[in-house]
């Protein structure tokens, strides 16, 4: 019948009427146009069922290992996160960890056995802190060259900053970054687009009882009470000295005794606080609008904070305030010429930075070493500068002198011309010392 299929052919019924048997697996052509039979038909279909259970498969795949992020990272081993304690939260983590390397043995024998230095310890572990989850300080999957980034060190300072982790069971590496499987590989393809070949390691950080226990608690600090407008308006009425009002009250008899609310009262205008009256908030002379900081000044405290993380903990116009009060030109003078300035000095002391927990003011320490460094001379930039340009005059110099030497190099012809004329000249003395004998 028209428009039917018949014998499971996918196509309208368009071929020769004689009956196909379904064990004829040889196609036909009709009219020039080859039509597929049964057998081909099913192993076609097959292959796409195929093909789609193997796709969600790798989607069930990426769902159980709980695939996130724009790149793939490595399944944990059930179970391999049940034996690592969680961490007492970003900032708690970071302090216990900066104890221990700086006040225990364990933590000061590490350092020294992975040679490392504790402000390179403190970056790396506050990077990773950045990529851990908030809760339970699991799911750093960052690669390596991305913590290197964040923190400002090398590879190889990354590696030897693990180590110390590792040591003081204070960081867990779940899984070893490796090569993608097979279908890892189409996993990572199906779950961001692209292609991934490599997998960084999956780290866990950590706050093992031991750790916590041997941490001392914050220091407390006490709330300050805080005064409301009108409280401290009123104490500085209570502290401020009354006038007689003998006078007023023989002037105004009624003001003696009567309320205040009292439609006939009157109340002496001496008395009144003029602080609180709309007249003296109008009279007050206006003050200039504060100009914004200058953005090379701002630039400067920002770097300095990233390369020195105590001073975070004031705030960035304080830094700014410092660093202009020290008379520090910060058009010639970066952030990071002023660190720099600040670590070549305290090395030539013979000094060591405080730690965290013994800074009680960073923005004061900063301002009473600013004070003790003279900031005239120019800076390590300038002098970078001054080199680099002194090596480019060097090396232009250098071509000038190689293009000159090439260019007074006599062409082949030249050569040419002058072997023939010293021939010449040759031939010529040899036919009158011959003429002459």
């Amino acid at each position: 019948m028209p428009g039917t299929t018949s014998q499971g052919n996918a196509y309208p019924e368009s071929a020769p009427t004689q009956p196909v048997s379904p064990t004829d697996t040889r196609p036909s052509v009709h009219a020039g146009r080859r039509v597929l039979q049964s057998a081909e038909v099913d192993t076609w279909e097959a292959s796409v069922h195929a093909a789609t259970q193997a796709i969600n498969k790798l989607h069930q795949y990426n769902r159980d290992t709980g695939q996130r992020g724009r790149s793939f990272t490595l399944p944990i081993t059930p179970g391999r996160e049940a034996t690592i304690p969680v961490w007492s939260g970003r900032t708690e983590w970071l302090r216990q960890l900066r104890h221990h390397i700086t006040h225990t043995t364990t933590g000061q024998a590490a350092l020294t056995t992975h040679s490392i230095s504790i402000e390179r310890t403190m970056a790396v572990a506050t990077a990773h802190a950045q990529f851990a989850d908030s809760t339970t300080g699991r799911g750093v999957t960052a690669s390596r060259q991305l913590i290197a980034h964040h923190a400002g060190v090398s590879l190889s300072v990354i590696n030897r900053a693990r180590r110390v982790l590792k040591t003081l069971s204070m960081g867990v590496e779940l899984e070893r970054g490796r090569t993608l499987r097979t279908h890892e590989y189409l996993a990572a393809e199906l779950h961001h687009g692209g292609q991934q070949h490599q997998a960084a390691s999956v780290w866990a950080l950590s706050s093992p009882k031991h750790i916590v226990d041997a941490t001392p608690p914050p220091p407390q600090r006490p709330p300050r009470p805080r005064r409301t407008r009108a409280a401290r308006r009123l104490a500085r009425h209570r502290t401020r000295p009354q006038q007689s009002t003998t006078a007023a009250s023989t002037a105004h008899p009624q003001a003696t005794g009567a309320d205040t609310l009292s439609p006939g009262t009157y109340v002496p205008s001496h008395n009144l606080s003029l602080r609180s009256t709309h007249q003296r908030a109008h009279a007050r002379p206006t003050t200039s609008i504060p100009q914004p900081r200058p953005l090379h000044l701002q630039r400067a405290a920002a770097t300095l904070i990233a390369r020195s993380p105590v001073l975070a903990r004031g705030h960035i116009g304080n830094i700014c305030d410092t660093i202009k009060a020290a008379g520090i030109d910060t058009t010639r003078w970066t952030g990071d010429d002023i660190a720099q300035t600040l670590d070549r000095d305290t090395t030539q002391r013979g000094w060591t930075w405080p730690t965290a927990d013994r800074i009680s003011s960073p923005v004061a320490l900063l301002r009473w070493r600013l004070t003790h460094i003279d900031w005239t001379g120019p800076s390590p930039s300038q002098h970078r500068t001054a080199a680099n340009a002194w090596r480019r005059r060097e090396q232009h110099a250098r071509r000038t002198a190689i293009h000159h030497r090439n260019a007074m190099q006599a062409t082949p012809e030249q050569r040419e011309s002058a072997l023939a004329q010293i021939r010449r000249t040759l031939r010529h003395t040899t036919h009158r010392r011959v003429d002459l004998r």
